[in-house]
């Protein structure tokens, strides 16, 4: 198998001719590097994480980054997770008081510019 490298600001990446090595890093073009570099998504769950697993594997499919926490999450956690992360959404599976909880955190942490989102 064939490949190259390309130096770019972010790194060294390395490109498979099949897009695939044998090494277990991920490896991605350099134009899928620069987009994934400023979406970063923590997700997770106030309760159980099935939905919030499916909705982080089809995040993940769509070129995000994504920040899985896991289920049975405080809201603060989940909010204080993203500020560490400096992500830009939270996706999180949760009853409409810890939805609630999860925005309220965002503005008393002065952080409203991360979106916040409900996995339906």
């Amino acid at each position: 198998m064939t490949s190259e490298t390309e130096s770019a600001n972010e790194g060294t990446i390395v490109r498979g001719s099949r897009g695939v090595t044998s090494s277990p890093v991920t490896v991605f073009t350099v134009w899928q590097h620069r987009r994934m570099a400023g979406d970063r998504i923590v997700v997770g769950a106030t309760e159980d994480d099935a939905a919030a697993r499916t909705a982080a594997r089809t995040l993940r499919d769509e070129g995000h980054e994504i920040v899985f926490v896991g289920g049975h999450q405080t809201p603060e956690h989940l909010v204080r997770t993203a500020v560490a992360e400096d992500a830009t959404r939270i996706v999180v599976d949760a009853d409409e008081k810890a939805l609630h909880d999860v925005l309220a955190l965002c503005a008393a942490l002065d952080v409203a510019d991360i979106g916040v989102e409900c996995v339906v």
